[in-house]
């Protein structure tokens, strides 16, 4: 499967939710490129963020890491970068798990749109 294109993004973590979008780029073996996302932590106000993604794609498993990232909101954020690693299943999706640099864990989902 070749994962270049537009891809839909859901997450839950303990926290909260996220939900955006991605752009990859798969050449061989690397894959890269941009996550937006909209961060909506429990009691906080949402945020959107814009991650920089470079990872992995072997047989069926991606690993990607946030090598950069930018706050797309005016108030102060305190953000941790996240590694994901996931499968593609029978239907296509990315389907996996999140850990950022605080040990917080999540469940995501990305679909080719």
């Amino acid at each position: 499967m070749d994962l270049t294109g537009k891809w839909s993004f859901k997450e839950d973590f303990s926290f909260g939710k996220d939900e955006g979008e991605a752009v990859l780029v798969q050449a061989g073996t690397r894959v890269y490129g941009i996550l937006d996302f909209t961060e909506r932590i429990e009691d906080e106000t949402p945020f959107k963020v814009k991650c920089h993604l470079e990872g992995t794609y072997e047989e069926d498993t991606v690993k990607l890491d946030v090598v950069d990232f930018e706050i797309m909101s005016s108030q102060q954020i305190e953000y941790f970068p996240e590694s994901r690693e996931g499968v593609i299943n029978a239907n296509g999706q990315i389907v996996g798990s999140s850990e950022d640099e605080q040990g917080v864990c999540g469940v995501f989902v990305m679909e080719k749109v």
